[in-house]
């Protein structure tokens, strides 16, 4: 099970953005399909789901590069239906930072500047941004003289200079190696933290969801399938679809049971199924298991490495084992 950031609770009286039954059409297709959503100012929310699930267009349609076909967009009490994109107090980093080459690194940060006249003293704004993104005493640098990490500092930096009131990410991390990829999601949570600006957070990868945000929204073909804490999403999936994209792939007539909650024994024991090992697959921190009953059903089972040889341990495929779980770890699904 992936590690998950402590999330923070948030008064929901104090919404920064309200989705009211919005959709969005392209031809006969529903890109977004009646959704409705609450977000709480200082909240990182991520919108989670499969390619072509809604999510990014969602995304364009809060930063205002597209425009619902019905439903509002309510921004800070403001509905901001038919206002412009450079007009809203959002900010968007993509997944391509699209720096400019031939910009350094401080005039990349400024560039938003040049359009806010009211700005007092923006060398120190852009020195305090850089340094928001642990980037300080690199402004005189080029893009091409930076490394994945710092490139995506940068781009967050140019968003966040003009203190948008939310910031919007589309996949930004996905281009990253899994290191440091890793390392990103750390800081990308330190920062938010930091800064105190709602982050709306695009992903596919459901661990870096439940790592970032500390609510997660379920997305399948255009529609919400479940809203909630990121905890409350991965152990308590309410329908088959969210149940499955969350890795809770043990599934029986009307509930659920996550693979790293089921145990393997190799006697039999009371309540257990029976069943024989049809594959073992060493993860570093555990292993997974694939058990096929005895009436062919087949089971995930993941157990903690804790670096102790056991019966368990010494499995093969094609040997006899029982499937255990507590009936407290079953989930009803809708």
């Amino acid at each position: 099970m992936p590690a998950r950031q402590e999330c923070l609770a948030y008064d929901m009286s104090d919404v920064i953005l309200r989705l009211e039954q919005v959709e969005k059409h392209f031809g006969a297709t529903a890109a977004v399909n009646g959704v409705t959503l609450e977000i709480a100012r200082g909240e990182f929310f991520a919108l989670l789901g499969p390619s072509g699930c809604g999510k990014t267009t969602l995304l364009r349609l809060i930063a205002g590069f597209e425009q619902p076909d019905t439903g509002r967009v309510v921004l800070d009490g403001t509905d901001v239906a038919g206002v412009p994109a450079n007009e809203r107090p959002v900010n968007t980093v993509f997944q391509h930072y699209a720096l400019f080459p031939h910009l350094t690194v401080a005039d990349n940060v400024a560039f938003g500047l040049r359009y806010q006249s009211k700005i007092q003293n923006p060398e120190s704004r852009i020195e305090e941004t850089l340094k928001s993104v642990r980037m300080e005493g690199l402004g005189a640098r080029k893009p091409d003289q930076l490394s994945g990490g710092q490139k995506q500092r940068v781009a967050l930096a140019r968003a966040l200079i003009l203190h948008p009131k939310v910031l919007l990410l589309d996949e930004p991390l996905a281009a990253l190696d899994v290191k440091l990829r890793k390392e990103m999601q750390v800081e990308l949570k330190a920062l938010q933290r930091r800064v105190g600006i709602t982050f709306i957070f695009v992903t596919h990868d459901q661990e870096e969801a439940l790592t970032l945000a500390d609510r997660v929204a379920v997305m399948n073909l255009g529609k919400v399938e479940q809203v909630g804490a990121t905890e409350e999403v991965f152990e308590r999936p309410r329908t088959k679809f969210v149940a499955d994209f969350m890795g809770a792939v043990n599934f029986f007539d009307g509930f659920v049971v996550r693979p790293e909650k089921m145990r393997l024994r190799v006697t039999a024991t009371e309540d257990a199924v029976e069943g024989n090992v049809e594959s073992r697959v060493y993860q570093g921190e555990t292993t997974r298991w694939l058990v096929r009953t005895v009436d062919g059903k087949l089971l995930t089972v993941v157990e903690q490495n804790d670096g102790v040889p056991d019966a368990v341990s010494r499995l093969k495929p094609g040997d006899r084992v029982w499937v255990k779980w507590e009936k407290r770890h079953e989930v009803p699904l809708q």
